[in-house]
């Protein structure tokens, strides 16, 4: 397959992510879940067998970054002044390319293949909040699907089918998924059979 992944996340530094999550976690607690979903998100990606690449905001020094770099894992800076902006740079280039965040850590590589694999100009998996936690693009859709986007809003989903079909352009559905945004998720993630030994740890060291 040609296609390859682009992990789209911030450095976990407390304070500045998972912040909806506080409380009930403090701001380490909250930085150090943010870790490892961002690790568990690239072990599904590198067991897809798909090429990768993690798009990164903010410092380039954290000790994660490094990490990442070890492990043989690709980073570049996001770029652009939304996040349709920055999608565009970070799935920029002549293959198909597939996007996602680490906000939703049980999806399944199957399902990133099965995006690298489609026919379709355009495939989309949406989350429970409205948004989509992956969405695979060709370079001739991506500069559609990323215009004129009400971003983090639960429109998101609906406005992106919404432009490629306005377009004449093919979509294929991906399983639906769930982010990890509320208190009442992390319960809900602890109790799922498909939570990362990773991530389980950690929010078993973070809940009471």
């Amino acid at each position: 397959m040609s296609a390859r992944v682009v992990v789209m996340t911030k450095v976990p530094v407390p304070g500045e992510v998972k912040t909806r999550l506080m409380p009930p976690l403090t701001a380490e607690g909250a930085a150090a879940l943010h870790g490892a979903m961002i690790l568990d998100t690239l072990d599904k990606v590198v067991a897809s067998g798909l090429r990768c690449t993690v798009a990164l905001a903010g410092d380039p020094s954290h000790p994660l970054v490094d990490h990442l770099r070890a492990a043989g894992i690709r980073i570049e800076p996001q770029q652009g002044a939304d996040l349709g902006a920055r999608l565009r740079h970070a799935l920029r280039g002549p293959d198909r390319a597939i996007a996602l965040g680490a906000d939703c850590v049980c999806f399944s590589p199957d399902w990133l293949r099965e995006a690298a694999g489609a026919d379709e100009a355009v495939s989309l998996g949406p989350a429970e909040d409205g948004g989509y936690w992956a969405i695979a693009v060709t370079p001739e859709s991506r500069p559609v699907v990323f215009e004129r986007i009400s971003w983090s809003t639960q429109a998101v989903h609906a406005q992106t089918l919404a432009r490629a079909e306005a377009a004449g352009l093919s979509v294929a559905p991906l399983p639906s998924c769930y982010d990890i945004d509320r208190p009442a998720d992390l319960h809900r993630l602890l109790q799922d059979s498909r939570c990362p030994a990773r991530t389980e740890a950690v929010l078993d060291s973070l809940l009471p």
